[in-house]
């Protein structure tokens, strides 16, 4: 099935505001985010890989994700 061009406008424009929000993020916050998701790692896998204390990799992702999630309130909020 293809997505109308509506659709198509919108999901870019919701990416494009995802990937400014990530890149608004400080380097460590945003290197535990996408190791966490796009690769799938635990916490203790993501401390592991980065030579972290497990302390560290759990602030620095809580800390980037209320970024996000306060930068991305609109549009989850349905407002974009």
């Amino acid at each position: 099935m293809t997505a109308s061009p509506e659709a198509d406008t919108v999901s870019s424009e919701r990416r494009q505001l995802v990937r400014t929000a990530l890149d608004s993020l400080s380097v460590e916050q945003r290197e535990v985010i996408e190791l966490a998701y796009y690769s799938g790692l635990s916490h203790s896998e993501i401390a592991l890989q980065l030579g972290q204390p497990l302390g560290t990799v759990k602030t620095r992702t809580r800390l980037g994700m209320m970024k996000l999630r306060d930068m991305l309130r609109p549009m989850l909020e349905g407002q974009v």
